[in-house]
């Protein structure tokens, strides 16, 4: 077990307890004990309460640190804004022995002194540096496969970066490795590391906010199943705000999701148990779809490696060496595993496109795998046949090799050549064989 003094700021208990309640539940079950923080108060926002003068942010913020001293846990903080905020005061006191000893004097004030003896950690650098991706994995019950969910980092999880180095601020990875930890696919977008604009509101600048917010959700809209993010003041951005922009009529359709409250999902706790009603967009055709592609992908796997048949799909190198799609541009075979991924195995098979493929082993020899875009077909092509369905003259052959055990017979040209009778067919034997074939089944 291990133990954390919990820091959850002004908004996340004020207006969002749900983000408490989600990060309580996934921590328990990790094997986290945390400790709340008798007599905190705001972090401070810097936003708010920086430009009223260096001196009573740093006093306002390692009053906190020094609460969470004598606690004796390093502090886990789920809110951007409060992490920003306490990290930085953090390595400020550090290496500045001037301001801490005049901010100490403040503090003696209160009988209370900063020493620097914990460590003010972000919730996603304990899951990801402490607590680690192979635990989380551990206590995973739904995977997210298939579901295609947008990171937001937020500014105040990695900058400024003289002051939290945990990621890298620019290309950061790890909420991306822990969103695909859940089987989920984090995608690569324009607006990534974009602003929220959250704080354009405070400067009394609703519509700039709104501008920025609308950016990323318009890409997201065509390109995600949804968005995860840690931050509080972004989730009213594009959260709150979507609902906003929804009710005058824009399209918009990107449900919000606060990053315990997927882990939560993934481990089985239900939407109510997480809270989730209290969103303003809701999530229920999110949800509906992932429990759809859940259902699908399992009935998948009964067929396909389906981790095999994503890197293929992923990989495609060997398309254009396929000699169908030489002559052939409208056959793509990479187009048609994406689809069997998507959820699309009956259209599939309804269709022809997978009686192209030649058996050539063409893309067998280029590929990494060893496996081949060919053994995909052939399973597809058996499915298809099960189901009664494949191109005239090839269940025309196979029903010839099941009644003669050979796809043709010998003729009288073999004469004028001066061939002697073949030997006699098995194909009586090969038939019973068969037919205990198809009575194992059954």
């Amino acid at each position: 077990m291990v133990e954390y003094t919990l820091f959850l700021g002004c908004i996340i208990p004020a207006r969002f307890p749900f983000m408490e309640k989600s990060t309580r539940l996934v921590l328990s079950r990790l094997g986290c004990i945390l400790h709340d923080l008798e007599g905190a108060t705001c972090c401070p926002t810097k936003s708010i309460i920086k430009p009223i003068g260096d001196l009573a942010w740093y006093v306002t913020a390692a009053r906190n640190l020094a609460l969470a001293e004598k606690a004796g846990h390093d502090l886990l903080v789920p809110c951007n804004g409060c992490y920003s905020t306490l990290k930085s005061v953090e390595v400020k006191m550090r290496v500045n022995p001037g301001i801490r000893k005049e901010v100490n004097a403040l503090l003696a004030c209160a009988g209370l002194e900063y020493r620097g003896t914990i460590g003010v950690k972000h919730l996603v650098e304990v899951l990801h540096d402490e607590l680690g991706i192979p635990k989380i994995k551990q206590h995973l019950t739904k995977s997210f496969e298939g579901i295609r969910i947008a990171s937001h980092y937020g500014c105040h999880m990695l900058r400024p970066s003289s002051s939290i180095f945990f990621d890298d601020p620019n290309k950061p990875k790890k909420f991306d490795a822990l969103i695909e930890a859940l089987g989920a696919k984090s995608i690569d977008y324009e607006t990534k590391m974009l602003c929220c604009g959250g704080n354009l509101n405070t400067s009394d600048e609703p519509e700039e906010a709104t501008a920025l917010a609308r950016m990323k959700l318009n890409e997201l809209t065509k390109k995600a199943d949804a968005m995860a993010l840690t931050c509080p003041s972004c989730f009213m951005q594009y959260d709150s705000r979507q609902y906003l922009m929804k009710k005058t009529g824009e399209k918009l359709n990107v449900p919000i999701l606060f990053y315990p409250e997927l882990l939560g999902l993934a481990m089985g706790f239900s939407t109510q148990e997480l809270g989730m009603e209290m969103h303003r967009i809701d999530a229920a055709e999110f949800l509906s779809k992932w429990d759809s592609k859940y259902e699908y992908l399992k009935t998948l796997k009964d067929v396909f490696d389906v981790g095999s048949v994503r890197k293929c799909y992923e990989c495609g190198a060997c398309v254009n060496e396929c000699p169908v799609v030489k002559i052939n541009p409208d056959f793509n075979p990479n187009v048609i595993i994406g689809r069997l991924l998507s959820g699309e195995l009956e259209a599939v098979i309804d269709s022809h496109d997978i009686w192209q493929c030649v058996d050539c082993y063409t893309c067998y020899e280029l590929c990494p795998q060893k496996m081949g875009m060919n053994k995909i077909f052939d399973k597809l092509k058996h499915i298809a046949i099960e189901k009664g369905k494949g191109p005239k003259s090839f269940t025309a052959s196979i029903e010839m090799f099941k009644k003669e055990g050979r796809l043709g017979e010998p003729s009288s040209v073999r004469k004028k050549l001066k061939l002697a009778e073949p030997p006699k067919s098995g194909g009586e034997e090969l038939k019973k064989l068969l037919d205990h074939i198809n009575t194992k089944g059954e």
